[in-house]
Order: C-alpha cells, then sequence, then structure tokens
C-alpha cells in the first residue's frame, strides 16, 4: 500500500488517534538512535505530530525519500498547514531537489502572498532552483518593503548568470549595506578583477581585512592576487604566506605566490610554491603554469625536469593548435549557414594556415566567395584547390556521365565539381566582359 493513502487513511480514522510515547522517543533521539526511533513511530497512531517526528529522523539518517513522501502525503490532507509546507521544502531541498523546495514555497506563498518571511524564503527558492528571472522577480517583491544584504547578493548573481549588466549595482548595493559580506565582496571584487581594475580590488580587500576580519582567506587571496596583479609583489607574497600560515593551500593561493616569487626574481622560492600549484592543478596544469614552473626549475637546480616541464607545456599548446583548426572550420561553416560570408572567409582561412594540407578548405572558400558572386575570388580559389589533385585525374572540367560519376570518390567529386565550375565561370566572365 502506498504511503500516502496508508497516511491517509490513518489520519482519517478517529480509531487510531493517539500519541506516541514520547519519553521513549524522545530518549532514543537524544541517543541520535533514528532508525530505531522510527521504528517505535511505526507502530503508534499516526498523528501529525508523530508523522512530521517520523520524516524528521528519516531527515537526520539523510533517507530522503520516506521523509518527502511523508510530507507530500501530509501536505495533500492539510494543504494549508504550513508547518508541513515548510517542512517538506527544507526536506526536498536536502535531498537535493531544489525545484520541488521552490514548488512548496510557491504554495505556502499563495497562502500568504503579503508575509515578508515567505516571499524572502521564496527569492531563495527561486535562487536555490538557478530560476534566475524568478529569482529577480521575486527579490524585486522583497526589495518594496526592505532591502536584505543577502538577497541582494543573490539577485546580483541572478543578473550576472542572465548577462544583462545589472549584477554589478547589486553586488554595491548588498555591500553599502553589510560591509561584513564577504560574499557580496568577494563577488563586487571578481567583477572588478576581470575588468583588470586591480587597484579598486586592492582598495577594497584591504578595507575589508584592515577592519573587520584580517584573517579571512577568500578575501585574503583575493587582495594577493590583486596585489601581484598590479605588480606590488613583495605586498602579494606578504599576503599569501598570511593565508598560508592560515592552511590554505589551494590551487589559486600556491599559484599566486609562486608567481609572485617569480616575478622578483626569486627562483628557488617559486619553484617551491609552483611545485605545489602543479600538484594540485586539476584536471591538469595549464600552459602559463608550465611555462612559469618549468623556466623557474630550468633557472634552479633541477635542470632535467625544468625540460621536461617545458616539453609538457609544448605538447599542450600543440593540442590547443590542433582544436583550434577544428573550432575555425566549425566557425567558419556556422558563419556561412548564417550568411555572414565576409567573416566565414577569414575563419577557413586561418584554419588552412593552421593546417595547409587539408585542400578541401581551398574549396570551400571557393564556394563562399562562388556564393558571394565574387566570380574572382571564386576562380582563383577553385584552380588553387585543382593544382592539389593527383597527377592522374582528369580535371578538364567537361560533363561527367552519371554512370562514371557514382566511381568517383568523395574527394574526387569535389575535384570534377570544381573543375566543372570553373568552366562555367570562366564562360560567365568572358561573357561579361563582352556586354561591356
Amino acid at each position: 500500500m502506498k504511503i500516502r493513502s496508508f497516511i491517509f487513511t490513518l489520519l482519517a480514522s478517529p480509531i487510531m488517534c493517539g500519541y506516541a510515547q514520547t519519553n521513549q522517543v524522545t530518549e532514543l533521539i537524544e541517543n541520535y538512535r533514528y532508525r530505531e526511533a522510527i521504528r517505535l513511530l511505526e507502530v503508534f497512531p499516526q498523528s501529525i505530530d508523530n508523522l512530521l517526528l517520523m520524516a524528521d529522523c528519516y531527515q537526520q539518517v539523510n533517507d530522503y525519500n520516506p521523509a518527502l513522501q511523508i510530507y507530500d502525503s501530509l501536505s495533500v490532507c492539510y494543504p494549508e498547514n504550513r508547518n508541513i509546507l515548510m517542512a517538506g521544502a527544507e526536506c526536498a531541498y536536502q535531498s537535493g531537489n531544489p525545484d520541488l523546495s521552490l514548488a512548496y514555497w510557491q504554495k505556502m506563498n499563495t497562502l500568504s502572498p503579503d508575509n515578508l518571511f515567505l516571499q524572502t524564503r521564496l527569492a531563495v527558492a527561486y535562487y536555490r532552483a538557478e530560476d534566475w528571472q524568478g529569482t529577480i522577480r521575486a527579490s524585486e517583491e522583497v526589495f518594496k518593503q526592505d532591502s536584505f544584504p543577502m538577497l541582494l547578493r543573490m539577485a546580483g548573481d541572478a543578473h550576472i548568470n542572465l548577462n544583462d549588466g545589472v549584477g554589478l549595482v547589486y553586488y554595491m548595493k548588498a555591500f553599502e549595506k553589510d560591509p561584513a559580506d564577504h560574499l557580496a565582496l568577494r563577488n563586487l571584487c571578481d567583477f572588478y578583477y576581470s575588468m583588470q581594475l586591480y587597484d579598486t580590488v586592492v582598495t577594497l580587500t584591504d578595507q575589508y581585512l584592515s577592519g573587520i576580519n584580517s584573517d579571512h582567506k577568500s578575501i585574503g587571496q583575493l587582495n594577493g592576487m590583486a596585489l601581484y596583479s598590479s605588480g606590488n609583489y613583495r605586498k602579494a607574497i606578504e599576503r599569501l604566506q598570511r593565508n598560508v600560515e592560515l592552511r590554505d593551500s589551494s590551487y589559486t593561493t600556491t599559484y599566486f605566490l609562486g608567481m609572485s616569487y617569480y616575478a622578483s626574481k626569486l627562483y628557488f622560492d617559486a619553484t617551491k610554491w609552483l611545485d605545489i600549484a602543479y600538484r594540485k592543478a586539476t584536471p591538469e596544469p595549464d600552459v602559463n603554469l608550465l611555462y612559469y614552473y618549468g623556466t623557474s626549475l630550468s633557472r634552479t637546480f633541477d635542470r632535467k625536469k625544468g625540460i621536461a616541464v617545458l616539453d609538457e607545456g609544448v605538447d599542450k599548446i600543440g593540442k590547443i593548435q590542433e582544436m583550434l583548426f577544428d573550432y575555425e572550420v566549425s566557425l567558419a561553416v556556422a558563419h556561412q549557414r548564417s550568411k555572414l560570408l565576409s567573416k566565414a572567409i577569414g575563419y577557413y582561412q586561418s584554419a588552412f594556415k593552421r593546417r595547409p594540407q587539408t585542400y578541401s578548405i581551398l574549396y570551400n572558400i571557393a564556394s563562399v566567395y562562388d556564393e558571394m558572386e565574387d566570380t574572382e575570388g571564386a576562380l582563383s580559389y577553385y584552380e588553387r584547390f585543382l593544382k592539389t589533385a593527383p597527377a592522374e585525374f582528369n580535371v578538364d572540367g567537361e560533363p561527367v556521365a552519371q554512370s562514371e560519376l557514382e566511381k568517383l570518390t568523395s574527394s574526387e567529386l569535389y575535384y570534377r565539381a570544381a573543375a566543372q565550375r570553373v568552366t562555367e565561370l570562366q564562360k560567365k566572365r568572358f561573357f561579361d566582359q563582352r556586354k561591356k
């Protein structure tokens, strides 16, 4: 029997009404014996209080499905009971189902649409479900009555995710309302850092570190990054070393600490920290780290390892070059299909420079010029393409019977099509010149 109908039957039956022996259940819960408490509650009358207590016990042992089934059943029987809806919302979020949690908060909000607390929780639920438009809409309702710093920051995140250019305003408002909100500060400074406004980042993080929390690792790390990026390597080293003392051995901290030493030409210290960053890099080190770590090694005690690391960087660059060819061909095709023909030619030409043995690109460029009705450009590239044909292949441009075409490979078909198109374009050019 499904738990919903089972609970509904029990709740509807006056015979089954009653209370659990609270002292026994309480004792089990106080001793963290939640499974035993559940087994005991299963044999007691299925009152709302007992069912809610059972659901909470399931949550304590991270067994969310039976807890959610209880909340779902109770919410059907008592659709206006806010305690049930709120408990179901929290359980759904803990279970990793933010959409279901949002649905519960939406139900509660319809019961009390003007309740500021419920409006705020609804906005948070939209945010957790990554519904950015819903986050902004619900947040704006709250802002009509109050401007909570946390909600201002979340609204800023929503605007950033929608890339509408408004997010920074909300981060600034959040930080103005609560200068101790390190998350708002971090988001604000991340934006300034991405805009290369390093001095602004240094100023804001310095104020926080000197006035609120001198040992905040995340803000300290950002301060060190900005100091390095603005060229103040000595202060960057001091700040990032402090982070290390605070047991921050993250990739970012060790990388920028190593880079600060490298920029100061202190290669032994640079090697130490870049080595840690190298080992922490996931999924693998990038080319910048490989270059500076390899160079640092080659300037200190382990030139052999330095060469190996630099070779690793060269291999990675080679792979990137291969990927860039594929990207540029795809971009060319996409632009051609979008009728952005000049851009398509640019991407095809760039791809051909990377891999000049891929002769089919010459045909593609010719076809784009052909589509643009640029006869000279099309002829130039068709003819360049035909020069790459095997010596034994006939490219005279004369029509070929269907039976013969079926015997040709795909490459031979392209050569045949190019030859035929050259003949047609030459005739067209001849008649066009005669008209003049």
